[in-house]
Parts: structure tokens; sequence; C-alpha cells
């Protein structure tokens, strides 16, 4: 007979040499408009840079306004086309997050996104007396999908923007499963997808602190199989005669949003969901945000501004997950 301890030995050398087999590889690289990074474990190196960037270039040719061929811009100009597999999904999932948001996020914002100077060509057209609801056909009960084509007037145009990146880490993350690679970390732009758990690490995430004059972190999350997503004020926006205008559009009234929130942070399991309800609450501002959050179980953290305090709102479950809270005390 086999003794108890021996048994118990050969586990723990099975162990120990499984996990002695894992090795830790990382790639990084620069798309859609920004950087990715990519950190993995396993026995062996098999994601190369070269097959990330051609699934990421795959998605630019489907839903990047600034490629000029890709499909969202031959919809945008008023061409008959047909969609493909990607873009579907996305819009499909946009209308879907459009009517739980009441329309705050709405994909239909492009023509005020260019308007605004923040599309491809930056120009900024600031003539306010053109700003007139009857000029734009603004709302998810413009579009639907129909026989693979989207259906809209040629005065309709999407902006993908919001819910891309999203995407474009939850696209990398099948990928990678499909490779047999399931304990990783892909971050593109600042969304994240962590699945397993970093060698029983448990994966640290700094959410970045609200200001543009320095990098450090509102607080450290330990995150594992779960998806990040932030949004905020403070990155993508210019001056005009001293006033602050963001990137981020509230459909309703027509104009970039000007609330206290400085930054959104959704954890949810798709990586495309919480990068779209992380837009939208920026649109909602604070307090529809925290209904919207409480209402609909998400778990999500709120930095906004009240008076002369930098304020943490936490919604149900998310001090679970920090790591290290460095930032002010949680509301």
């Amino acid at each position: 007979m086999i003794s108890v301890s021996k048994v118990i030995f050969l586990v723990i050398f099975l162990f120990v040499s499984c996990q002695q087999t894992f090795q830790k590889y990382s790639l990084s690289g620069y798309a859609q408009g920004t950087t990715y990074n990519i950190k993995y474990h396993h026995t062996s190196n098999l994601i190369n840079k070269q097959s990330i960037d051609s699934l990421l270039s795959i998605i630019d040719k489907s839903m990047s306004s600034y490629v000029k061929s890709s499909t969202v811009s031959s919809i945008n100009s008023g061409l008959d086309v047909n969609l493909d597999s990607l873009i579907s999904i996305v819009i499909e999932k946009s209308i879907d997050i459009c009517h739980q948001t009441n329309g705050m996020f709405d994909i239909t914002v492009s023509p005020l996104v260019n308007y605004w100077g923040f599309g491809p060509n930056k120009i900024r057209q600031l003539d306010l007396s053109n700003l007139k609801h009857s000029e734009y056909e603004i709302g998810c009960d413009k579009i639907s999908i129909q026989d693979n084509k989207l259906i809209k007037s040629n005065s309709v145009s999407i902006d993908l923007n919001g819910i891309a990146q999203g995407f474009s880490v939850d696209y990398i993350a099948s990928y990678l499963y499909r490779k047999g690679v399931s304990d990783f970390m892909i971050e593109i732009g600042g969304e994240i997808r962590c699945s397993g758990d970093n060698m029983q690490s448990g994966w640290k995430i700094g959410v970045d602190t609200p200001t543009d004059k320095n990098r450090s972190f509102a607080y450290v999350l330990k995150l594992d199989n779960i998806s990040l997503a932030t949004s905020g004020s403070y990155r993508n926006y210019y001056y005009a005669d001293s006033i602050k205008i963001n990137h981020t559009i509230n459909p309703k009234t027509l104009y970039p949003t000007s609330n206290s929130l400085l930054s959104a942070t959704i954890l949810y399991a798709d990586c495309m969901s919480a990068d779209g309800y992380a837009t939208a609450c920026m649109a909602l501002g604070v307090e529809k945000a925290k209904d919207f959050l409480q209402k609909n179980n998400i778990i999500g953290s709120l930095i906004y501004v009240e008076g002369e305090d930098t304020i943490h709102y936490f919604s149900s479950g998310f001090s679970e997950f920090l790591h290290s809270s460095p930032g002010s005390a949680p509301q």
C-alpha cells in the first residue's frame, strides 16, 4: 500500500512541477491610436506580435472611422454595404445598451462628435447657432439591423469609439482562449480583461487618478476572470474661451457633458459591455449614474467633485476587488 504521506508528497511534487513548466510571456505594441499590452502564462510562447497586430487591423477595417475604407466609414458615406460579423456584434450590443441607459449611450452621436472636433478631421465647428436638434437625427430608434445591413436614413451616421476598444479586448481574449491560453491580462488603451489568477497571485490593476497632472493610481484592484473599463473627462478634451470641452457627448442636450463626474470605472464579465457602461455613466452624471449601477447590479466606481472634495463612490461589490486604495475614502 502507498502511505498517505507519499500520496501527499506526490501531489505536491506534481503541482510544483506543473507550476514550474509555466512561464510568463508579454508583448506590446501600438494600435487604434493607443498602446496595447498582453501578459500571459503558458508552457510555451504561443502568441506573437504579428498575430495580435493582424487581429487589431481586422477590427480597424471593420469599425474605425479613421480608416476611410472601413465598414463604418462606408456606412457613414451612404454606401450600401453588408455588415461584417464583427461590426454586427458591436452595433447590436450598442443598441441594447442605448435602450438600457434611456438613450444616454448612443452611437448615432457621430455628427456631434465631428461637430465638436473629436472626429477624424479634428475640425471644431463652434458656431452654436447651427446646433439645432432638427439638423441631426440622434437616437437608437433611428437604426436597426435587417438582412445583414444597417437600416438608417442618409442623415444618420454612427460612431463606435465608445465601445469598440472594449470589443477589441474581448476579440483578442477569444483568440488567446482558442490558442489554449487561459491565464492572461489584455490591456488596450486602458480597457482590460483578466483571465485566470496570474499564477495564484491575482492580476493587480491600477486605476488612474482622474487628473492630467500626474499618473498616480486612485486605487489598485485585484482581478480574476473579469473585465475593467474606465471612461473619464480628464484625457480627451480642449478649451474654448476658457471652457473645458470633453469628448463625451450628451445625446439629449447635443453638447459635451458638463458635470462633476471625473471618471467611471466598470467591472463586468465582458469588456465591450464594461466599455459601453462606463461611457454611459459619464453622460448620465453622478446621481443618475449611481442609480443606473444600483438598479442594474453593475459593479463600478465613480470619482467626482463635490465642493472642494474629490469623492469616490463604490457600487455594491466593488470594494471586494480593492487591493489598495491610496485615494480618498469611499462614500
